[in-house]
């Protein structure tokens, strides 16, 4: 019975797929798409907002696949492009919006820490992500520790010792 209701949620799911592609291909607006660009142009001109901050490296490149995305969709409409073209921009466009997100993660945070034992301080620089790892494993092994310890017999009558 449970191996029925899945093949049917499976084959529901396959029926809907081309129906969500053709809907998402026909509600891309590139006239849209070109303004929203646009808004994202004047903000790494301004230097304002999440794309002004970015660093300079990381801004030509944006503004090096927005002028690729412009040259593709000025004065065309999504239907217009071939299958190459609609990759393209589809990898430009998620790659502009994933810009100011990369920026933050590999953004550089020092502080100053004081070694175990010692009041000699030091300075420890690491990028965003390496800090979020870090915290991570650090939670990681808390709770393994505290598993560990639930496991633990903690008097002399468990464990069928007399």
């Amino acid at each position: 019975m449970r191996a029925f209701r899945l093949s049917l949620i499976l084959i529901a799911a396959l029926c809907a797929a081309p129906v969500a592609v053709a809907q998402e291909a026909k509600s891309f607006d590139a006239a849209t798409v070109l303004v929203q660009q646009r808004q994202i142009r004047s903000d790494i001109d301004a230097g304002s907002g999440a794309y002004g901050r970015l660093p300079a490296d990381l801004r030509r490149e944006v503004v090096k696949r927005q002028d690729a995305l412009f040259q593709l969709l000025e004065g065309r409409s999504y239907e217009q492009l071939d299958e190459s073209q609609r990759a393209q921009v589809s990898d430009d466009l998620a790659w502009i919006e994933a810009a100011p997100k990369q920026s933050a993660e590999e953004r550089v945070v020092c502080e100053r820490v004081k070694s175990m034992g010692s009041n000699r301080v030091e300075r420890v620089c690491r990028t965003v992500a390496q800090r979020r790892a870090d915290r991570d494993r650090a939670d990681k092994r808390s709770i393994d520790r505290a598993l560990e310890q639930r496991n633990v017999c903690a008097n002399a009558t468990c464990g069928g010792a007399p």
